[in-house]
């Protein structure tokens, strides 16, 4: 997910607590937590294994030996 996306779902969520605590379903403090909380979800990097690992595949061409014409 790009920051952007994480940043616009936590506001989305924050602001799902907030009409929860508008209409009187949640507490200021369970609203405020549950806020917190989805900061935490939302801000948690994705998984690593998606990643590239670039170093390891910045140096495989070097080992191989130049291919010569005939």
């Amino acid at each position: 997910m790009t920051t952007l996306l994480r940043v616009m779902v936590w506001m989305l969520w924050c602001a799902a607590m907030g009409w929860l605590w508008w209409i009187h379903f949640l507490g200021l403090g369970l609203a405020l937590a549950s806020c917190a909380l989805g900061l935490i979800l939302f801000a948690w990097p994705g998984t690593t294994a998606r990643r590239r690992r670039g170093r390891e595949l910045r140096y495989v061409e070097m080992a191989k030996q130049p291919m010569t014409v005939r």
